[in-house]
């Protein structure tokens, strides 16, 4: 799809990623943007910095009921909406031994959030014949995060879901991104490390992107219809051995993991 001259919705977009993405959006000559959050003081904030062509409708995505609501407020402001970006996400750690409860919410922001927003803005898109679906999920829906079981089965699923609808409605008119990045620059990223030091050393030694960066290569896969929008090097590689050679892979985030060669 184009973004020029369109609608988007833009979940989690008070910081990080979403703001970005709804930032972008403008800049790129979308009409409206709609920009949302669980946080309503920083969704109004962004909105305001964008200017008249922005909203913010605050919504939990863990609500139905709210996610339909947001729609159709987006809807009431602009007419149609033409992208809806699945943005907001929660990080949850913990192996085999985490609690049910956080099982819940990370299964309840990470995955249903975005079989909610399909359920409210799919059945209009289906009808016109349009429309497009953009998931922020992380590189670790298509490959795994270290110490993190249920956030990493969470935006699994959340890949396997975006794979379904396009599979399903591609023929129909939409469109559907993943896209998947690993470490960005944002409150969710310094909130994950201990300390100033750490977060430091982390941007030292790896690849750290900019919110805008991620942004940029979001709408480009969009606009290209990619259902696979990698923004780091080496993480399609990495998703390219996981399929190819399943027993090296594991292997080797083995060993990445243990902070060993791999044999």
């Amino acid at each position: 799809m184009k973004i020029e001259n369109s609608v988007g919705v833009v979940t989690g977009a008070a910081s990080g990623i979403g703001k970005a993405i709804a930032v972008a959006l403008v800049e790129a000559g979308a009409r409206g943007v709609v920009v949302s959050d669980i946080d309503g003081e920083g969704a109004e904030k962004v909105a305001a910095s964008i200017g008249d062509a922005a909203i913010a409708v605050r919504a939990d995505v863990t609500d139905e009921a709210a996610v339909r609501a947001l729609v159709a407020r987006a809807r009431e402001r602009f007419g149609t909406i033409d992208l809806f970006v699945s943005n907001a996400g929660l990080p949850v750690t913990g192996g085999y031994e985490t609690s049910d409860e956080d099982w819940k919410r990370a299964l309840d922001v990470n995955l249903m959030a975005h079989v909610y927003a399909a359920r409210a803005v799919l059945p209009t898109m289906l009808a016109t014949g349009r429309g497009h679906l953009l998931q922020t999920i992380a590189a670790c829906g298509v490959l795994t995060a270290f110490g993190a079981a249920a956030y990493s089965v969470a935006k699994q699923g959340a890949v396997a879901f975006a794979e379904y609808i396009a599979i399903e409605h591609g023929g129909q008119g939409i469109g559907v991104s993943c896209l998947l990045p690993q470490a960005v620059d944002t409150p969710m990223l310094a909130a994950g490390v201990k300390s100033s030091e750490q977060l430091a050393l982390l941007k030292a030694h790896s690849e750290v992107l900019e919110p805008g960066q991620v942004a940029a290569a979001a709408l480009q896969g969009v606009e290209e219809n990619r259902i696979h929008i990698h923004t780091h090097t080496g993480s399609a590689e990495s998703f390219r051995l996981r399929a190819q050679d399943p027993d090296r892979w594991v292997a080797e985030m083995r060993a990445i993991r243990s902070g060993r060669p791999a044999a």
